[in-house]
Formats: structure tokens, C-alpha cells, sequence
């Protein structure tokens, strides 16, 4: 067997390789932000009846009073994420129904896993964080929609309020099963294709192994970038960085998401097209390709840039804190200013004299 034939299979050995290595490091777990990701699910399902509407109750936004249920480092022993796993439906928080027998949406695994690793991990609670009931805005959205009627009455689709709302909840919460994908699956499509980029830089110089790893880690990237996202695109509701319900949210910069996600389609869009166009150049010659080579080290680079402000969204100032304190480590902290030449005389300070004079 010649080599040309076996190139094939080391090329594909190759990318398997990396693929493990890249899955493997996916199982480190970030740490939660409280902020970004606990203070969401606090507003949106709990607030409403543990706030101040309830003043004698427990109330989740007292940070005192929420955190004497909280063992730090301990969900088990917990009594907060107890209840949100509870069999009971008299003990399970939230309740099937609110006060006034309405349904409520239940939280997700991914939302009640979240929780327990943010107890896990100590529960860090800023002290100026205050939790707001973001519940009512949605409530009332909904309520003054056209055709919302009474509790009973017919939506003009067969289905009474609460019954719609049922269906509702379930399909929300398929699709939070799905952005919940989203954090372990963005991170393989960004390491494959910077190796796509790396491995066409390499095979320049007509190194064909090379060449071929280029090839399959941008088909492999590709597809990996088009699960993460579409998984993506519902993740970011879920962490309220901005939710595209119109064809004009797409452009609205005020969503905190708004780089990172449209760099992703761009990024995405032009993966695709780049493997349609490498599959042909190899299909006419496969030693050629030059173009597609270099438009993957440009690709290269884009996905960086979507990896970085995807670190912005989770890490924010703790992200460049890093990255500066690397920086010191390596270049040195800057030189203080060089101090005046005669200082002055400090009070009540005797200025030593020279007892030879």
C-alpha cells in the first residue's frame, strides 16, 4: 500500500485524536456566575411569591434570609435546592400552582443543575445585588396578547388558558433542554477549526497530511458550529443576554449577546461555504487548494475572535483581569515613578548634622 493511500486514514487519525483531547477538556466545569446566571432564575420563578408581595414569608430577595437556607459548598445539605427537587408537590418549589391556582413553569434540569454547582461552589452572592420580580412584566405581557381570555374560556384553538400555558411550559422547556447544550458543545467546533486553520498553514508547503487534517477538521468544525448555534440561539434567553423573537432583534446591539452571536452565524455561514468550496477544489485536484487554505487561517482567526467575546459574556471583567495579570507576570508590573531628588522636610523631623563639622 502506498502512502497516498494511507493518507487518508492518518489524516483521519489524526483529527480523531484531537477531537478526544478537545472533548476531554470540556469536562472541566466553569464557575457560576451569580450575576449572569443564578439571579435570572431567582427573578423569573421565585420572586413573585418570595418577595415583597409576601413580606412574611421567606423571602428570596433578602440575601440574608435566602442565604440562611443555603449551606455554602453543600446543595445536599441545603434546604434552598431541597425543595427544588422535592417529590412532594406540597414541598417542590415552585409549586404546580400559584395562589391564585394558576400554573407556574417548573425549572429545568439545566437550571436546577446550575443551581446546585453554584451552592457547590460556595454561593457567592455579591452583597449590592438586589433581586427584582421579573415575572409580572411577562405575566402581563401575555395576559394583554389578543385572544387571552378567562380561565375556562376557549382561545379560539381549542385550548383554555391553562392548558395552553401547560403546553407552553413543556415547550419551553425543550428548548432550554436544547440551550443547555449550548456551553459544553461551542467548545469543540471552536477547537477544530482553529486546528483546520493551523494544519492549512502547515500544509502551505505542499505537506499533504496536513493538507488532508485541514480538510476534515473544517467539515467536522462546521457541522459542530451549526449544533452550537442552534443551541445557542436558545441558551441566550435562558441567561437573559437577549432573545430574538422579530427579524429586527437580530440587529438590536442593545442584547448583550449581540457580537458573539452574529459573529458566530457570519463565522458559521462562511465554514460552510468554504467546506463546499474545499470539497471541490480536492474533487479537481488533491494536491491543489491553496485558496481554501487560506481562507481557512482567515476562518481561523474569526473563530477566535467569536471564542473571545464569548469569554467576555461569561467570565466579563474577570476575563481581562486574567488576561492582564498574565501579562505582569511575563512583561513585569510598570516602574513606579522615580521619587524627587531632595524630599521634603518631614515636622517635628531634626536634620542630623555632622559632628566633625
Amino acid at each position: 500500500m502506498t502512502f497516498r493511500n494511507l493518507r487518508p486514514y492518518l489524516s483521519l487519525s489524526i483529527c480523531l485524536a484531537m477531537v478526544a483531547v478537545l472533548c476531554s477538556s470540556v469536562v472541566a466545569q466553569d464557575t457560576v456566575d451569580f450575576v449572569t446566571q443564578i439571579k435570572p432564575i431567582f427573578e423569573n420563578h421565585c420572586v413573585k411569591c418570595h418577595g415583597p408581595v409576601e413580606p412574611d414569608s421567606f423571602r428570596i430577595d433578602d440575601r440574608d434570609d435566602a442565604l440562611a437556607y443555603i449551606e455554602p459548598g453543600t446543595a445536599d445539605d441545603s434546604d434552598l435546592y431541597l425543595v427544588l427537587i422535592s417529590d412532594d408537590e406540597e414541598e417542590i418549589m415552585p409549586p404546580p400552582k400559584d395562589h391564585d391556582d394558576q400554573p407556574l413553569t417548573p425549572l429545568s434540569k439545566s437550571q436546577i443543575k446550575l443551581v446546585k454547582t453554584w451552592i457547590d461552589q460556595g454561593a457567592d452572592w455579591p452583597e449590592d445585588v438586589e433581586l427584582v420580580d421579573a415575572s409580572g412584566a411577562a405575566a402581563a405581557a401575555v395576559s394583554q396578547e389578543p385572544g387571552s381570555g378567562d380561565v375556562g374560556e376557549d382561545n379560539g384553538n381549542g385550548l383554555d388558558p391553562e392548558a395552553e400555558a401547560a403546553a407552553a411550559a413543556k415547550t419551553q422547556q425543550i428548548f432550554n433542554a436544547v440551550g443547555s447544550l449550548h456551553p459544553a458543545a461551542v467548545h469543540l467546533p471552536i477547537g477544530l477549526l482553529l486546528a483546520s486553520g493551523l494544519f492549512a498553514l502547515f500544509s502551505l508547503r505542499g505537506n499533504f497530511v496536513m493538507s488532508d487534517c485541514a480538510y476534515y477538521c473544517l467539515w467536522l468544525g462546521t457541522i459542530g458550529a451549526i449544533v452550537a448555534c442552534a443551541s445557542g440561539w436558545w441558551f441566550s434567553p435562558m441567561e437573559n443576554r437577549g432573545t430574538v423573537v422579530e427579524f429586527s432583534d437580530l440587529f438590536n446591539q442593545e442584547h448583550k449577546v449581540f457580537w458573539h452571536r452574529t459573529g458566530a452565524l457570519i463565522v458559521t455561514a462562511v465554514a460552510f461555504l468554504l467546506a463546499l468550496f474545499a470539497a471541490g477544489a480536492r474533487n479537481r485536484d488533491p494536491d491543489d487548494g491553496i485558496l481554501w487554505k487560506l481562507g481557512l487561517i482567515v476562518l481561523a482567526c474569526g473563530i477566535g475572535w467569536v471564542g473571545h467575546t464569548g469569554g467576555e459574556l461569561h467570565y466579563g471583567e474577570k476575563h481581562y483581569k486574567d488576561l492582564h495579570g498574565l501579562y505582569e507576570e511575563m512583561i513585569g508590573p510598570a516602574k513606579a515613578k522615580p521619587k524627587a531628588d531632595v524630599d521634603e522636610e518631614k515636622p517635628g523631623e531634626i536634620e542630623s548634622v555632622d559632628e566633625n563639622i
